[in-house]
């Protein structure tokens, strides 16, 4: 390629691929049952001459013994030659065709004879039968029957069916070959389709599905136990292309969130710093205030960036739990101590039994309820905090309930209270404190431990969460 250019052949497409295989097979199988065929026709034609040649010699032979007449002979078809000779001297006392060889006998069964060049004008081949009797007048005979091949009609059509089954072998290939190719192509459009579909779809538009033969083709409205195999492949990506944009739209909305939550301490930072530069620097309480307002934006941004290494780090399953049995009314005791040394005024209850106890990581554990405890504590400023533990044990889970007396979820927040960033309005004040990933971090660290977490409101009107792990 002395102009670097690749020449690129063009695959054969799955519509041809399909028909030619098809065709082939089918053809192959036709060849084949044709010599099945022939081979069971040629044995059942086999089979009928020679009993018609046994059944002719066994007439001959009653012939003898009784010294019929010539026309009980008649009964011997006439396609069917025989003699009759002595076996010693090989002297013919009966024949109706002069040119019949004298053979040994058969022992009971037929055979063929091929003499080359036998007559004039071409070769001998028949398939006969010949069998010892024994005589008083003449001794010991041989009676032989005999069938010409080249004038027997079945065995010149077992000649010609090789010839036949070659000569429809094409014909039968190329419309099994055309009949394939147009039930390959009907069969394939609703590929094309979704092919078509598929390659306008990208991330900007994640929101166009493949088409199905149903009207109402969203993922989440199909029936799949209705659908061909080919409607599901589309119902499936169709699905997965929901999910992709899911995570695009969740993906999107994190990353203008970060912006949103560092570019406000950010720009405090720098407005202090301006600040300073300007004058604030020999003013002493000025200096003091704004490095102060400084360092707590600085905190404030690396508290951030903590929290979001740390939630992918549990994400990609970095941290793996160590898990542990322990008793929870022990472990709630440790979590009362630690909600009264952060708000003292704080009322704590936990309804659990004393020999109730939980097989996990106990530390995983801990943050997550530490992340619960330090929300409600953030959301119950304008009275006293009171929190409810609980545990109850299922079958195979075990059910552990946060419930606290503040104002509790909105209807509209209840799916979204654990999406990172997320504070229960779009203009994500700063008023309540935080980032907003407290929650986000206690999801993750549930699913790490093979849990599932929810938010509700209690019937008193405060907020609850609910945690769901295996014994």
């Amino acid at each position: 390629m002395s102009l670097g250019l690749a020449v690129r052949k063009k695959a054969p497409s799955v519509t041809f691929t399909l028909a030619l295989r098809f065709s082939l097979v089918l053809a192959l199988a036709v060849l084949s049952l044709a010599v099945l065929f022939t081979f069971a026709l040629k044995r059942y034609i086999y089979n009928s001459q020679s009993r018609e040649l046994k059944d002719s010699a066994e007439e001959l032979a009653l012939a003898l013994k009784t010294n019929a007449q010539p026309e009980q002979k008649e009964k011997i078809p006439y396609y069917i030659t025989y003699a009759v000779y002595q076996k010693e001297s090989q002297e013919i006392l009966e024949t109706n065709d002069p040119f019949l060889p004298l053979l040994e006998a058969t022992k009971g069964k037929t055979k063929k004879f091929i003499s080359k060049n036998y007559f004039i004008d071409g070769d001998l081949r028949i398939l006969y039968f010949a069998m010892e009797e024994e005589s008083d007048e003449y001794g010991s005979l041989v009676i032989q029957t005999a069938l010409n091949l080249d004038t027997d009609s079945s065995s010149l059509l077992l000649r010609g069916i090789p010839v036949i089954v070659l000569l429809a072998f094409l014909p039968v290939l190329f419309v099994s070959f055309l009949t394939a190719l147009l039930i390959a192509k009907r069969s394939l459009a609703p590929v094309v389709k979704m092919t078509e579909a598929a390659k306008k779809i990208s991330s900007t538009n994640l929101g166009e599905l493949l088409p199905v033969k149903q009207k109402d083709s969203s993922a989440e409205n199909i029936s799949t136990g209705n659908l061909d195999e080919l409607d599901k492949l589309a119902v499936t990506f169709n699905d997965l292309f929901v999910r992709l944009k899911k995570d695009f739209d969740r993906e999107r909305g994190f990353t203008s969130d970060v912006s949103h939550e560092l570019k406000t301490p950010l720009a405090v930072i720098l407005g202090q710093a301006n600040l300073l530069r300007r004058w604030g620097k020999d003013d002493k309480a000025q200096l003091e205030k704004s490095l102060g307002i400084i360092v707590e934006e600085a905190e404030s941004m690396n508290a951030v960036i903590t929290n979001l290494l740390h939630i992918t780090r549990l994400e990609n399953k970095k941290l793996l739990p160590q898990k542990e049995k322990f008793f929870l009314a022990d472990f709630f005791a440790r979590l009362k101590e630690e909600v009264q040394s952060l708000s003292p005024d704080a009322k704590v209850s936990a309804t659990v039994s004393k020999d109730l106890n939980l097989f996990t990581d106990r530390e995983m554990l801990h943050q997550i309820f530490l992340a619960l405890i330090s929300n409600s504590i953030k959301f119950c400023k304008e009275k006293n905090l009171e929190l409810t533990f609980s545990a109850l044990q299922k079958e195979t889970k075990t059910e552990l309930c946060i419930v606290d007396n503040g104002p509790g979820f909105k209807a509209q927040d209840l799916e979204h209270v654990f999406d990172r960033f997320y504070r229960g309005d779009e203009s994500h004040t700063r008023s309540a404190g935080g980032a907003g990933l407290g929650l986000s971090i206690a999801k993750a660290l549930t699913q790490s431990l093979g849990g599932t977490i929810t938010a509700f409101n209690a019937e008193s009107g405060g907020a609850g969460v609910r945690l769901e792990l295996d014994n």
